[in-house]
């Protein structure tokens, strides 16, 4: 089978749900957050830009809605080709980190809110970068790829790299929680389940249909 050929549209209708809807939910949800993070950082001079992939190297989490909006956009703007090297990739990194890529899959450890001393442990060159470091969704990038090095984390420090945390080093800066972001997205069909790239990548290229849980 061609990478890509799995008919997201009919699995998402037997959860009950219209995906062409969802994606246009989450299309909303994504201008009226870039919306709120230009006007809280516009002042801001933060150091990243194209090719600052500091944000592309840890284990940032996406939804299956967030999964199909990408690989969507993947179909429509790159070769069979370069879909075939991400899925390859993807998948090297999924076997490489498959021990605690699939705890995510389980309650989180130590009776923890969530994976997060699991995560600090997973590290990676997201399979999505191109040779220069440049995303190739980026217009649909999910939302903590927006949020990364823009935004409060729960403990109310910066969510973000070392730079981006050196940059704002005793400043007083207002951002809005990431927090409440995913709380927004889980309002929306198919985010009820949270992993990363080199699994839906993995799952992908099974053709199992995993990916819409």
């Amino acid at each position: 089978m061609s990478h890509g050929a799995i008919d997201f549209a009919a699995l998402a209708a037997q959860k009950g749900v219209s995906l062409s809807e969802a994606l246009a939910a989450l299309a909303e949800l994504y201008v009226t957050l870039d919306l709120r993070l230009s006007e809280t950082t516009v002042k801001l001079e933060l150091p990243c830009g194209r090719g600052s992939d500091a944000c592309c190297r840890e284990s940032v989490f996406l939804t299956p809605l967030e999964f199909v909006g990408v690989w969507d956009y993947l179909q429509a703007v790159e070769t069979d080709a370069v879909r075939a090297q991400i899925v390859l990739e993807g998948r090297r990194l999924y076997a490489e980190h498959r021990d605690l890529i699939d705890q995510f899959d389980l309650p989180p450890p130590n009776n923890e809110s969530d994976h997060f001393s699991i995560a600090r442990k997973l590290w990676f060159r997201c399979p999505l970068l191109g040779p220069k470091g440049a995303c190739r969704a980026y217009p649909v990038r999910e939302l903590y790829a927006r949020l990364f090095g823009q935004s409060f984390n729960e403990e109310g420090g910066i969510y973000g790299c070392h730079r981006v945390g050196l940059h704002l080093a005793g400043r007083h800066v207002t951002l809005i929680r990431a927090k409440s972001a995913a709380l927004a997205l889980a309002k929306l069909p198919l985010t009820s389940k949270r992993q990363v790239y080199p699994w839906y990548l993995e799952h992908l290229a099974r053709g199992d249909g995993s990916i819409v849980p």
